[in-house]
């Protein structure tokens, strides 16, 4: 009986020094919230650059709108959000996109000047479809709103990231600027 303790307990002493196979057991547990970390980071890159991408877009297309380029070319909603899409430089669906623009009656900024937004999603069969755009030609001097919508469908589950803010997986990215129409020629 003295034997089968001393063999029990060498071996015991063998496993518990036997290092063999522990990175990988390591890794095999860090893999997941690692790969869960980077994919997140990954997406956020990607928020934040489709972001800007489209801040960048509407900026320049409303620039048009301001100066009066936009209404003396008899320009309307579809060219428009074609403007806003060619300024993306092919960033993201054109589908994916709602433009307002809208004018105060009062000359004010008010604050229910835009539409509201019901959360919508990206069109497809098992989404309802996104609110349309709409769009209001601007006289000269008049207070305008400009909103651009982009519904950007997240790669990662958004209750892992929280990065989602719609329903059914989906990120609206949302830029706004507001301004005073330029005395324009031609406009009325």
């Amino acid at each position: 009986m003295g034997n089968f303790i001393k063999n029990v307990t060498r071996r015991a002493r063998t496993y518990r020094q036997d290092q063999e196979g522990a990175t990988a057991v390591e890794f095999a547990i860090l893999f997941i919230p690692f790969s869960a970390m980077m994919f997140a980071i990954i997406e956020l890159g990607i928020v934040f650059f489709i972001q800007t991408t489209v801040s960048h877009a509407m900026n320049d297309a409303a620039r048009e709108i301001r100066t009066g380029q936009f209404q003396n070319s008899g320009g309307l909603a579809a060219e428009f959000e074609d403007l806003v899409c060619d300024n993306m430089a092919g960033l993201g669906s054109c589908d994916n996109i709602r433009i307002d623009v809208v004018t105060s009656p009062t000359d004010r900024f008010e604050p229910d000047m835009l539409p509201p937004t019901n959360g919508g999603n990206i069109n497809s069969p098992n989404k309802p479809p996104q609110d349309p755009s709409s769009y209001v030609a601007t006289p000269p001097r008049a207070v305008v709103v400009v909103r651009a919508q982009y519904f950007h469908e997240l790669a990662f589950p958004g209750k892992y990231t929280r990065l989602s803010n719609a329903s059914g997986n989906v990120r609206i990215i949302e830029s706004v600027t507001a301004f005073r129409n330029e005395p324009f020629p031609g406009g009325g």
